[in-house]
């Protein structure tokens, strides 16, 4: 596919583009100027002073209207009019005018450049401009009244009619087809041999009125003068058969039932003034008639061409009556009759309707409004008013020429009169022509008299020459320079006339002077002014191709060095008349105020150089954006582009400095290049690219509003200039070099777009156009051919690879149009383009190959293609279409080799290890573009992930892509032999894209299963994106490397990172999450053994975390589950960060009375404060009492407060001072005497928890020889002995498994305890059975012994 490339991608000219764009927005600024000072020439109105007096006004009176070109360039035969050619009549029919019997009409048909001649009931049509192809028909019984010629209505009639020939006589309206056949191509032999077709097409009955003038419309509609004074149309439309027949003739000047009623009845009611002109204005849909006595009538047509309705009709009198009162020194006779009328189109004068010519040579001119000159928009007729009377030459005061006398025909076309003048008393016919052929302030004209050689039957103005191939759009607006073409005809033959422009003038000087050096062609220089006559110089150096003499081209050439180097200032407008124009858009939005920007022109150039930037990127395989169309699959391949800038650039204004507009001054040569390339231009600078169409389905579809003949014409003209521009040179390093410069580059640019919209003419423009994304194509519907010469740089980029698509949709070779798109654009399409084109064409062969050879063959072969124009290559598309046929390595090859190209010396990974400094702007501009490289590496794993995550289940798609004819297992296989792929290619960049990739579809894990250690390279990315990331994905990050390390074998860098995620605040991980990676950091240092330096240290400071954090847990868990709400803050806070042992002491266990807390943090920080442990195991020991109250018996009540002995106890058994074992013994003891429970449970659950047999017997030997009077207290005075007793009758299975050095150890604490129960027994009353069972208890021991 075809791929623009962007030249800022090119290390050697990475300026080039931005350097492009300024040139061409100058350019267009400037023409902007010169178009505008074209269009702003004075109206009618303004020449003639009816917009400033506001009153009809009249002119020829003054010496200064009228001018002689003799004496103004001192040349004697300087004459306006020239004869191109004569052409006899041909033989054949001179032989026929021996036999004329009494009628005999002649006449011209300027719309296929041919004569006629009707002798009595024949006619005879032949080629004026060689005499030749004579055609004739002779079918008529009656004398030729009137002829005309008629373009058809379409849809009427075959193709092959291409008009019909009207023929009238008193009797009948004949109307004959028309066809021609042509054995040449070109546009002007377009009619080469004509054909009458012998049968008539409709035949209608005049009812006795004579038609004595035919006219049709552009529409096909057919009208016709009657000799009643009546206007008639003949009406037709297409039925079944060969030739339509359906027709009828309806009266106009009466109704439209107008056929009904007889011939008779009409004459009756109406005076007889003959309709002998009819005249139709196409552009405004107007018609006139003219009638024997110089009434003039108007008829509307409607918008559209297709109504009728009368306006107005002016007499002869009334006519005299408006002129008198404009003219009041003249006498009536000079105003009548009117002999002439000439529509005047909308393309000519807004205000201008229509040129009325006396007899005497006066001009009328009408309008059909109000006349008022502020009255904007189109106006259908309502009146017809006389603004300006225009006297012929010689009513000047001290005239030296005579006055034009007995003019019988006289037309006016594009401001231009000429008129054909009898003189009477045998003296032969002249012709006059008055044009403002040379520049004056007001309504001056040049006249020259041309001599005829014999009467004029007929003068008819011309179609311009070489111009009928052009569409409307072209025609809409007359060309300056035009010049108007004649066609006398009278019995000797035809006589081709031009009424010549200013160029026509300076040929003639400079062939008649015999180059430049003359004084008369000075004159022409000064007089036009040097710009405007360098201006015509270049006209004839580019466009003088009539006479073949090369040697006016080298003398015009000649005096456009030799007078332009004078200084002359350039046309200067305020801001508003250069509009901004930027097409996006995205998007590109074309120019549609008309206010001035505020915007600095450096700053609009440097938004319109980013935009360039990335659309000549994004052209390189012509999809139109990734943004807009991710993931689809196109046919083609110019680069996608995001469409969140500009596509059409084009608003800098003029030149500023300080916020002033400044004027500057250029040589002549520049204007004059200036200005012709403007009126080149100008037809089609504000017209817009394209127009909407609606099909027979009611679907809508973009149409371009110029054809390809149209952009033909115009590049032809461009070249002709780009080829002689090459000659002009500036003064170096001077405002007019930098603008000759400018306009080159513009000319070059034009000359590319122009013809790269003929191609796309030739191929289904609508096509083409509907393919864009829909914010372009809205985008187009609003530009102007200016926005696209100018900033459209983007949408051809786009309209290439539609282009190029269509070829590749179609399974066609684009060699050809490849080739052709180099000839016409190469700037647009270069080389590359063409390169990745055939690429694009390779992969979908491929695609298509069954042979795996073969196959395999193509992908290489495309590969290597796209690799030679790297960078220069659309990524997006040509992955997509690797990704499609499953050539994944292909991918990676690929991308590794554009971004080595765009950054051979790797300032990208420079920058990347430097830790991205925000002063290093190259370093991030070439880091982020290979980065966007990778991303479609990354693309292609996304592919192949989400086909991994698919269902089995759903078998393969219908689609030819690869990706969905592999099941998820493979697709599954093929991402992780992908990845290890990228990772094991030298481009440590490539691999953060990979990882960023795998780190965000939480992947990260994958990277730990390849065989093999871990890349160094992801170390250094785990370090650097965590630094950067947000906390939750740090966390995530540093997680991945402290594993990552591990499995390296960095032990104890692992261990490090671990101890950052423990003890680091705020970074949202739980308390159990710090615990684990507490743990994990302690094994981690252990493996990595007692050598590794700083080891030591580094497992204290773990160990010593890892016992916080196990109380922490307990605090946590301990202000979850009691009674004290604890503030939010505060519980979050426990998760936050691993909090000292102090201030889990003072903030949370002793300010929410956590004693269980309280005793952990004590035994964790190595207090050692009897009194605090005793008090809070005596708290501890009161609240498992209080929970227990609500139990039925005392036995479970104090078996509930043991199990909490227990859980504790076998925590803090071997803990020493955290573990009072007399004084919870002790306590223990109390509560059961209270609960009077059962007496050996206390003991029981103490020797449960694992305390020594010998302990708790020099527990209870204590408690026993203390005797405190606390158990008198409790209600049992002797509880203690009691419990003794019981202890010594349990010691005995207790002593069993002891070995035999413990076990005589045991059996003596047990002596002593007997003893001290006895002695305290013994004096209390009442415990003799207390002594027994102690005696008892002793005599099994004493036999163990």
């Amino acid at each position: 596919m075809p791929s623009v490339i962007s030249d800022t991608e090119r290390p050697r000219q990475p300026d080039a583009p931005k350097m492009q764009l300024e040139c061409l927005e100058l350019a267009g600024c400037t023409l902007d100027r010169y178009i505008s000072a074209d269009n702003s020439r004075p109206s009618f109105l303004e020449i003639t002073g009816i917009a400033a007096q506001g009153t009809p006004t009249c002119s020829g009176l003054n010496a200064g209207d009228y001018r002689n070109l003799s004496a103004l360039l001192n040349h004697p035969n300087l004459s306006q009019l020239k004869i191109l050619n004569k052409v006899p009549l041909p033989p054949e029919i001179m032989e026929h005018f021996a036999h004329m019997q009494c009628h005999c009409l002649m006449g011209v048909f300027p719309e296929i450049s041919r004569v006629w001649l009707a002798i009595d009931s024949n006619i005879y049509v032949w080629a004026f401009e060689h005499g030749s192809d004579v055609a004739y028909f002779d079918g008529l019984g009656e004398t030729i009244v009137s002829v005309g010629l008629v373009k058809p209505k379409p849809g009427v009639f075959q193709n092959f009619v291409r008009y019909l020939l009207v023929l009238t006589t008193t009797v009948e309206i004949v109307v004959l087809g028309v066809t021609f056949s042509s054995n040449k191509q070109d546009g002007s032999a377009e009619f080469e041999e004509i054909h009458l077709v012998p049968e008539p097409v409709f035949v209608l009955p005049t009812d006795g009125v004579s038609m004595l003038c035919v006219k049709s419309t552009s529409k096909g509609r057919i009208f016709m003068g009657g000799k009643d004074g009546c206007l008639y149309e003949i009406t037709y439309q297409a039925q079944l058969g060969w030739f339509g027949k359906h027709c009828k003739k309806v009266n106009h000047s009466t109704s439209a039932l107008s056929f009904l009623v007889p011939s008779f009845l009409n004459a009756a009611l109406y005076d007889e003034d003959p309709v002998v002109k009819i005249e139709v204005d196409n552009s405004r849909h107007i018609l006139y008639t003219l009638s024997e006595k110089g009434c003039i009538e108007v008829f509307d047509l409607g918008n559209d061409g297709e109504d009728m309705s009368k306006v107005v009709r002016l007499s002869q009198g009334k006519i005299v009556s408006l002129a008198m009162d404009i003219v009041k020194t003249l006498e009536a006779i000079n105003f009548k009759p009117v002999i002439s009328i000439s529509a005047v189109e909308e393309s000519e004068s807004d205000h201008l309707n229509l040129v009325a010519v006396t007899q005497t040579g006066a001009r009328l001119y009408f309008s059909v409004g109000s006349g008022d000159s502020n009255q904007g928009g189109p106006q259908r007729p309502q009146y017809l008013t006389l603004l300006h009377v225009r006297l012929p030459p010689g009513f000047t005061p001290n005239a030296s020429v005579l006055k034009p006398k007995q003019v019988h025909s006289a037309v006016y076309d594009n401001g231009t009169l000429v008129m054909v003048c009898s003189a009477g008393g045998g003296e032969a016919e002249s012709l006059w022509c008055l044009s403002r052929a040379l520049p004056a302030a007001g309504f001056s004209e040049a006249h020259t008299v041309l001599a005829l050689d014999g009467p004029a039957w007929a003068l008819t103005a011309l179609p311009p020459a070489q111009r009928d191939h052009l569409s409307p759009a072209m025609l809409a607006k007359k060309e300056v320079w035009s010049s108007s073409r004649w066609a006398v005809v009278s019995a000797w033959g035809a006589a081709l006339l031009s009424a010549g422009a200013a160029p026509d003038l300076l040929r003639t000087l400079l062939r008649d002077y015999r180059g430049p050096d003359a004084q008369p062609v000075k004159d022409m220089f000064q007089l036009n002014g040097a710009d405007q006559a360098c201006a015509c110089a270049l006209y004839l150096v580019c466009e003088d191709n009539s006479s073949g003499d090369l040697s006016i081209s080298e003398w015009a050439a000649r005096a456009f060095f030799l007078y332009g180097s004078q200084v002359a200032p350039a046309p200067f407008f305020p801001q508003t008349s250069q509009l901004p124009s930027s097409i996006g858009s995205p998007k590109f939005s074309p120019r549609q105020v008309s206010t001035p920007m505020s915007t600095r022109p450096q700053d609009q150039l440097r938004q319109m150089n980013q935009s360039y930037q990335q659309a000549q990127m994004n052209q390189s395989m012509g999809m139109p954006s990734q943004s807009l169309m991710p993931q689809t699959f196109q046919q083609n391949m110019m680069s996608p582009t995001p469409f969140n800038q500009s596509s059409f650039m084009g608003n800098v204004t003029q030149q500023q400095r300080d916020n002033f507009p400044i004027q500057v001054e250029y040589s002549a040569k520049h204007n004059g290049l200036y200005i012709y390339v403007g009126r080149i231009l100008s037809p089609i600078w504000n017209l817009k690219c394209v127009t909407k169409s609606m099909t027979l389905d009611n679907k809508e579809f973009m149409s371009s509003k110029v054809t390809g003949e149209d952009c033909a014409y115009i590049v032809k003209k461009l070249q002709r200039v780009s080829a002689f521009i090459q000659r002009v040179v500036a003064p170096p390093h001077t405002e007019e070099q930098a603008s000759l410069h400018a306009l080159k580059q513009f000319i070059t640019m034009a000359i590319e777009m122009l013809s790269l919209w003929k191609v796309l003419c030739e191929h289904q423009f609508h096509v083409i156009a509907a393919s864009l994304p829909p914010e372009q194509q809205s985008a187009l519907q609003a530009a102007s051919f200016r926005e696209l010469l100018v900033g459209g740089q983007e949408v051809a980029c786009l309209l290439l690879g539609s282009l190029v698509a269509g070829y590749l949709r179609d399974n066609a070779s684009v060699d050809g149009i490849s080739q052709k798109l180099r000839q016409l654009c190469p700037t647009l399409y270069r080389q590359e383009d063409a390169t990745c084109s055939k690429a694009n064409e390779l992969l979908i062969f491929a695609k298509q190959q069954k042979n795996p050879a073969e196959r395999e063959e193509m992908l290489q072969q495309a590969l290597k293609l796209c690799k030679d124009v790297a960078p220069n290559v659309n990524l997006p598309l040509v992955c997509s279409k690797l990704v499609s046929v499953g050539y994944y390595s292909g991918v990676v090859e690929l991308c590794v080799t554009c971004a080595s190209k765009l950054d051979p010396q790797d300032k990208a990974v420079y920058y990347y290890k430097s830790d991205q400094p925000s002063q290093d702007r190259e370093g991030h501009l070439t880091y982020y573009r290979r980065m966007e490289i990778y991303r479609e590496v990354c693309s292609a794993l996304e592919r192949l992930y989400e086909r991994s995550a698919e269902a089995t289940s759903n078998g393969s798609s219908s689609t030819s892509d690869a990706l969905h004819t592999i099941s998820p297992a493979d697709a599954n296989y093929q991402g992780r032999k992908l990845v290890w792929d990228c990772l094991c290619r030298d481009d440590e960049l490539l691999h953060v894209a990979v990882y960023e990739w795998l780190v965000s579809k939480n992947l990260g894990s994958e990277l730990l299963s390849l065989n093999g250690a871990p890349p160094a390279s992801l170390r250094t990315y785990l370090t650097a994106a965590a630094r950067q990331a947000p906390a939750p994905a740090a966390l995530h990050l540093l997680d991945l490397l402290w594993k990552v390390l591990e499995k390296a074998g960095d032990h104890l860098a692992a261990a490090h990172v671990l101890e950052g995620l423990a003890t680091k605040p705020g970074t949202g991980a739980t308390l159990a999450q710090r615990m684990s990676w507490v743990s994990a950091g302690v094994v981690c240092v252990r493996g990595a053994g007692a050598r590794a330096a700083g080891g030591a240290e580094l497992l204290r400071r773990l160990e010593e975390a890892a016992e916080v954090a196990r109380v922490q847990a307990a605090v946590r868990a301990a202000l979850r589950s009691s009674a004290a709400h604890a503030p939010a803050l505060l519980l979050q806070r426990l998760d936050d960060e691993l909090l000292e042992i102090t201030q889990l002491y003072e903030e949370y266990a002793d300010r929410f009375n956590l004693w269980e807390c309280k005793l952990a943090i004590v035994q964790c920080s190595g207090h050692n404060d009897a009194l605090l442990v005793e008090n809070i195991w005596s708290n501890i020991l009161a609240e498992a009492e209080v929970a227990s109250r609500s139990l039925p018996t005392a036995d479970e009540r104090l078996s509930s407060v043991l199990c909490k002995l227990t859980t504790l106890g076998r925590e803090y058994v071997n803990t020493g001072h955290c573990f009072p074992l007399y004084f919870i013994v002790r306590q223990l003891e109390i509560m059961s005497c209270k609960l009077q429970s059962e007496k050996s449970m206390v003991f029981r659950a103490v020797l449960n928890i694992g305390v020594s047999l010998e302990q708790v017997l020099d527990i209870y030997i204590k408690l026993v020889s203390v005797n405190e009077r606390v158990w008198l207290g409790c209600g049992d005075e002797s509880h203690v002995c009691a419990a003794a007793a019981l202890l010594l009758a349990a010691a005995r299975a207790e002593l069993a498994p002891l070995s035999p050095a413990l076990r005589r150890r045991a059996l003596s604490r047990c002596k002593d305890l007997h003893e001290a129960a006895l002695s305290a027994l013994q004096s209390r009353p009442n415990t003799q059975h207390l002594i027994d069972k102690l005696s008892v208890a002793q005599a099994h021991l004493d036999r163990m012994d």
